[in-house]
C-alpha cells in the first residue's frame, strides 16, 4: 500500500474519531492498534512501545507537579500571591490587571498546568475586580491570557510530554521558557498599560494601601517565590533532576499548607483525587500517542513526508511559517495536548533536518499550544474563566482575548525572529540528567 495511502487512512481515522466524541487517547490508541492489524496482522508489537514510554522516570514528575499545584491552591496561598502582586504593582496604570499577569507568571512557575493557573487567579481576581468596576472584557481577556503561561514559565507539563515524545532534556526545555514567559508576561502587561491609559475608564484607580500593609503584603508571597527558586533554582544548577525537583516542590507545598492550617482532610483528599485523575488522563494521552508513533515509524511515513518536504524548492522559514499555520488551525479544534501528540511524529523529524534548535521549537510549540488555549470553539481557558463569571457570555470572553492573542502572535514572531531568546539561557546551565 503506497505510504500517502496509509498516512491518509490513519490520520483520517484519528481525526474522524476525535471529531465523533471519542477521548483523544483511544483515538490515538485504538487507531494505531487497528492499523496494526490491517498492515502487519498483529497488534504485538504495540506491547513494548506502551511499556517503553510507560516506564519512563521523567513522567513521574507529571502527578508530581499536578499535586503540587493543587495544594497550593487549596492551601491558601494563591491568595497571599494575588494580594502581594497588587500591593507590588497597585501604582501601574492598569494595577489590579497587572496583578492578574503577574500572580499567573509566578503561580506558573508552581503549576505547570495552563487551566489550573487560569482557574486558580481566576477565582481570586474577578470577584475583586468586578467590586472595583473594571472593565469586565479586558479582565476575563487578561486572564485567560495570563493562564496560559502555565505550560510556557517551568515547570511545564507541555514541556514534558514534548521532551518525554522527542527525547530532549526536559530540565532544558524547562529553562527555555523562562525569558520567553517573562516577554510574554511583559508583552500582555504593555498593552494593558497602553490601553489603560488610552482609556483609563477601563481601570478605575486603585485605592491607596498604607505602606506599612503593602510591605506586610508582599512579604507575605514568600513560601511561594520560596518553592519557585528550589524547583528551578536545583534544575539549573544541575542539583536535582525535573522529577527530584518536583518531589521537593510537593514536599514544601505541603509543609507550607500545613503550616498555614488551611489543609483539612477533605482538602487533602481532593488534591489527591485531582492529582490521579489528571495524571491518568495525560498517560493514558501519552501511551496513545507512543502507539501512534511505532505504526508511523514502521512504516516509514515520517521518512518519507521528511524526503518529500525536502524535495521542495522552498526555504526552512517558509515551512515553518506554513508549520505555525497548521498549528494556529489545528487549535481550533484540538486540544492543544491532543493537538501536540498527533503532530509530533511528523513535525519533529523535519524540524530537526531543516536545522532548527529542537529545544527552541519546544517552546515555539508550546507558545502555539498556548494560543489553541484561547482560540474559539475549543479554548480551554476561556471555558475556564466563563465557567469562574458565567454572567458574562463566552463571546465576551473571546472578544476580550483578541488583544492578548496578538501579542502572543508578537511573541512567536520574536522568537521565531531570535532564537537565542530561548537557547541562551539552557546553554549556560549545569548538566543534569532528564
Amino acid at each position: 500500500m503506497p505510504w500517502e495511502l496509509v498516512a491518509a487512512l490513519i490520520f483520517g481515522l484519528v481525526f474522524l474519531f476525535i471529531l465523533g466524541g471519542i477521548s483523544v487517547a483511544v483515538s490515538l490508541g485504538g487507531v494505531a492498534i487497528l492499523t496494526a492489524y490491517i498492515l502487519l496482522g498483529s497488534a504485538g508489537s504495540l506491547a513494548y512501545a506502551s511499556w517503553n514510554i510507560a516506564t519512563k522516570f521523567i513522567l513521574v514528575a507529571i502527578p508530581l507537579f499536578i499535586f503540587m499545584g493543587e495544594l497550593l491552591l487549596r492551601g491558601g496561598m494563591s491568595d497571599r500571591l494575588y494580594t502581594g502582586s497588587t500591593a507590588l504593582l497597585g501604582r501601574i496604570p492598569g494595577s489590579l490587571l497587572h496583578a492578574n499577569i503577574v500572580s499567573c507568571s509566578i503561580f506558573a512557575a508552581i503549576s505547570g498546568s495552563s487551566v489550573a493557573t487560569a482557574a486558580t487567579i481566576g477565582t481570586v481576581a474577578i470577584p475583586e475586580l468586578k467590586k472595583r468596576g473594571y472593565e469586565h472584557k479586558i479582565v476575563l481577556g487578561s486572564l485567560a491570557a495570563g493562564g496560559t503561561l502555565g505550560i510556557l514559565i517551568p515547570p511545564s507539563i507541555a514541556m514534558i510530554i514534548y521532551g518525554s515524545i522527542t527525547g530532549q532534556s526536559i530540565g532544558r526545555l524547562f529553562i527555555a521558557g523562562i525569558i520567553p514567559g517573562i516577554m510574554l508576561a511583559l508583552l500582555f502587561m504593555g498593552y494593558i498599560v497602553v490601553r489603560v491609559m488610552t482609556r483609563p475608564q477601563l481601570a478605575p484607580t486603585y485605592e491607596k494601601i498604607p505602606i506599612k500593609r503593602r510591605i506586610l503584603d508582599i512579604i507575605a508571597v514568600w513560601p511561594v517565590l520560596l518553592i519557585m527558586f528550589a524547583v528551578l533554582g536545583g534544575i539549573y544548577l544541575g542539583v536535582t533532576t525535573p522529577t527530584e525537583a518536583a518531589a521537593i516542590g510537593a514536599i514544601m507545598a505541603l509543609a507550607f499548607s500545613l503550616a498555614y492550617r488551611k489543609l483539612t482532610w477533605a482538602s487533602l483528599r481532593q488534591c489527591l483525587r485531582t492529582t490521579v485523575k489528571t495524571s491518568t488522563m495525560i498517560m493514558f494521552l501519552v501511551v496513545g500517542a507512543q502507539l501512534l508513533v511505532s505504526i508511523l515509524s514502521s512504516e516509514r511515513i515520517p521518512d518519507n513526508i521528511l524526503a518529500w518536504v525536502e524535495s521542495l524548492a522552498i526555504s526552512p522559514l517558509a515551512i515553518l511559517i506554513l508549520i505555525y499555520i497548521v498549528y494556529l488551525f489545528l487549535g481550533c479544534f484540538m486540544d492543544g495536548t491532543a493537538m501536540m501528540l498527533v503532530t509530533l511524529p511528523i513535525v519533529f523529524p523535519i524540524i530537526k533536518a531543516l536545522g532548527f534548535d529542537p529545544i527552541w521549537f519546544g517552546v515555539a510549540l508550546v507558545i502555539l499550544v498556548e494560543m489553541a488555549l484561547l482560540t474559539p470553539p475549543v479554548g480551554m481557558n476561556a471555558y475556564v474563566i466563563h465557567g469562574i463569571s458565567p454572567d458574562h457570555s463566552l463571546t465576551e470572553v473571546f472578544i476580550g482575548i483578541i488583544p492578548f492573542f496578538v501579542m502572543m502572535v508578537v511573541g512567536l514572531a520574536i522568537i521565531t525572529a531570535f532564537p537565542v531568546i530561548a537557547t541562551w539561557l539552557p546553554a549556560t546551565m549545569m548538566k543534569v540528567g532528564g
